[in-house]
Parts: structure tokens; C-alpha cells; sequence
């Protein structure tokens, strides 16, 4: 039997075999592709997210949180996840994916700068839910297409959908979209694998596990230490039977390559007295003591005494004396602890001690 398909002024003889039409868009992914002479936009089938292996640290908690909360809420759900390459938010993202295609739920993977009315009615017309996936999105959308795709997170349109973000950089997105839960609900940050997570995965992973302790503290030396170069080190350990120091030797992995830039308490000296705290020019150093050269300026009488920290400055003579610290000066590297000591060519010395970032306590502005 011959079925007639109508496009337009137009009909084609077709069967019902070839117009395999479905009621609902069948789980799977999609990306939207342009129709070269109409300009309508449709969606062509792309292969299906994996995750090899075990789920490691929080992933599957949030994943099974965000699509439980994409669940209960009645409208749209705006999910940022950011971090540098590497840090976990792209796998987060696959395993909503996939774990929303078992739930009968698609996912359409943004991978052009798509905005205005016509995509917005194209996405609209997509009646049931389904995950719409921008991927590294700061680098996709330029400020002024972030602004346009707005209105579709606002979910003023009846359909309901899942819209989950990745960036690099949170600061490269739209004011508009931060501290507005109504666009984008949850902002999860990728900062950096936590101690528990590394001895989990070299629990499961590591043939030598005596080395895991040494693991962990050399990971203290970057800003943030992801899952690629977990993975990397453990590859390599494997292989070669040694330890992490030896395998970091030649692996493209090198804290003196981080440019996250950390907090460290300075402590100085100073032809061997310390320096008080109260004369330094900053409590803190900022940078990475494997790239950067260290420098430290503080008060000092112009008779070379240093300043007490109970004098009156009005009353005394001083200036401003700087020591510098460069890499040849290293001594020591404390990894656990996140101490570096320097001691340069005059004899004075610097010990920087990293300072651990803490989460926000809402609990004292309450």
C-alpha cells in the first residue's frame, strides 16, 4: 500500500515502512543539523555516551540527584558544571545521559551556537522530556549568543527539559545566569580529586598499593589535580613497576606546568631572625612555588634593625626591604603539607605553607 507524504505544496509516495514515524523521540543522542535548502532544523542520530569501568567518588550521587530533581520539579532544570579538561564535569554530564536514557529520556548534544526564535520553537516542539546538553559552552556561545539563549532557560515554554552546561571557565558565563537558580538551578564546581577519591581509584587500580600515600601528597602540589592525570600515573606506575616520583619524571604531568594559583602563609627570615607577621606587606603569598619566583617584601629601620611591630611608624625611620626567592633557592618540598622552604645566596630563608580553602559556613550568617 502507497502512503503519500506531504512537505510543504508537496507530496511523495512513500510506504509506511520508510516513514517509520514514533510517537516520541526514542532515547538516544542527537545533535540538530540545519536542512541546507528549507532551513528547517532536524535531529540526526549520534552514537550513545559509554563510561567504562567503575563510577568513582560522587558521580553517581549526583547524577541520580539531578534527574530526581529534573523529576520533581514542573518546568525546566538549569545544571553548570565547571572546571578545567579533565576535572570529571563532561563525565557527570555522560552519565545523566545515560542514565536518562534508561529512563526512556533523550539527550540533544549542542555542538553549534544555536539561538533565537527558530531554535527556540524547534526545542519547543519537542514535546516530552529530554536532556539538552551545551557542551563547553563559554567556548561555543560568545557573550552575546549566551544573552540570546536566555529566554530558552528561563523556561517560559511549556515543554519540559533538562538544560545541563559545561565550562571551563564560570567566569566567561553571562551574569545573567549566576545566583539564578530560575535559569540554572544547580552550579557544581570540579575543583580537583579529594584524598578519598585517589585511594579509592588506586585501591581498584594500583598493583603497588604501598605507593598510594605518596600518591596523595605528591597530589598536593597542583591546584587542582584531575582524574586524566590520576589515571596517566597509575597507567604508568603499573607498566613500570615504580613509584609516583619516577613515574611524574617523564609523564606530561608536572606541578611547575600548574597555573591554578594557590595561598600560601608566609613565614620569613631574615639574616636568621624572623621577620613579625604584622611587618609583612601580606600575611599571604599567591602563585605557584614550582613556577613562579617568591617575593616578599616587609618593614625594616633604615639602620637595618627590623621594625618592632608595637613602634609607632609615624615615629621611626623605616622602608620597604625585599627578599626574592628563586628556584634554585628550594630546599625542602613538605608535599603533605603543602610546605615549600626556600633559603637564597644572602641567607635568608621563607617558608610557605599552603592554605586550605574551605567551603563557605552559612551557618555564621545565621
Amino acid at each position: 500500500m502507497a502512503y503519500y507524504l506531504k512537505s510543504g505544496k508537496s507530496f511523495n509516495v512513500t510506504s509506511k515502512e520508510a516513514m517509520d514515524l514514533h510517537d516520541t523521540l526514542p532515547a538516544g543522542n542527537y545533535v540538530i543539523k540545519e536542512h541546507p535548502m528549507t532551513g528547517a532544523l532536524y535531529l540526526e542520530v549520534i552514537e550513545d555516551f559509554e563510561i567504562n569501568g567503575k563510577r568513582y567518588g560522587d558521580l553517581v550521587k549526583n547524577t541520580d540527584r539531578i534527574l530526581n530533581t529534573f523529576d520533581k520539579r514542573p518546568t525546566t532544570t538549569g545544571v553548570m558544571l565547571a572546571g578545567e579538561k579533565g576535572s570529571g564535569k563532561s563525565l557527570l554530564a555522560k552519565s545523566v545521559s545515560i542514565s536518562a536514557a534508561v529512563a526512556g529520556i533523550p539527550t540533544i548534544v549542542i555542538n553549534a551556537p544555536w539561538c533565537g526564535d527558530k531554535f527556540n520553537s524547534f526545542i519547543q516542539s519537542i514535546d516530552q522530556p529530554c536532556v539538552v546538553l551545551f557542551d563547553e559552552f563559554e567556548k561555543v556561545y560568545d557573550s552575546d549568543k549566551q544573552e540570546a539563549i536566555l529566554t530558552l532557560l528561563d523556561g517560559v515554554f511549556p515543554t519540559k527539559k533538562l538544560f545541563v552546561l559545561t565550562c571551563n571557565d564560570k567566569w566567561r558565563i553571562d551574569s545573567h545566569m549566576r545566583n539564578r537558580p530560575g535559569r540554572i538551578f544547580y552550579m557544581m564546581e570540579f575543583v580537583g580529586l579529594s584524598a578519598d577519591f585517589i585511594i579509592e581509584y588506586c585501591n581498584d587500580n594500583l598493583i603497588n598499593r604501598s605507593h598510594i600515600d605518596k600518591l596523595v601528597s605528591i597530589s598536593s602540589l597542583f591546584s587542582q589535580f584531575n582524574f586524566d592525570m590520576l589515571k596517566a600515573v597509575v597507567e604508568e606506575m603499573n607498566r613500570y613497576g615504580e613509584g609516583p616520583e619516577d613515574a611524574l619524571r617523564l609523564l606530561n604531568v608536572k606541578p611547575e606546568f600548574d597555573s591554578g594559583t594557590c595561598k600560601y602563609k608566609v613565614e620569613l627570615n631574615v639574616e636568621g631572625e624572623p621577620v613579625d607577621p604584622k611587618l609583612l606587606e601580606a600575611a599571604e603569598w599567591h602563585g605557584n612555588p614550582l613556577q613562579n619566583h617568591v617575593s616578599i617584601d616587609y618593614k625594616k629601620l633604615d639602620n637595618s634593625e627590623v621594625v618592632s611591630s608595637d613602634s609607632d611608624d609615624a615615629e621611626l625611620d623605616w622602608s620597604w626591604e625585599n627578599e626574592r626567592f628563586m628556584q634554585t633557592d628550594l630546599l625542602k618540598i613538605d608535599s603533605k603539607a603543602g610546605r615549600f622552604v626556600f633559603q637564597n645566596s644572602e641567607g635568608s630563608s621563607v617558608i610557605l605553607t599552603r592554605v586550605k580553602e574551605r567551603n563557605y559556613n552559612y551557618m555564621d550568617v545565621l
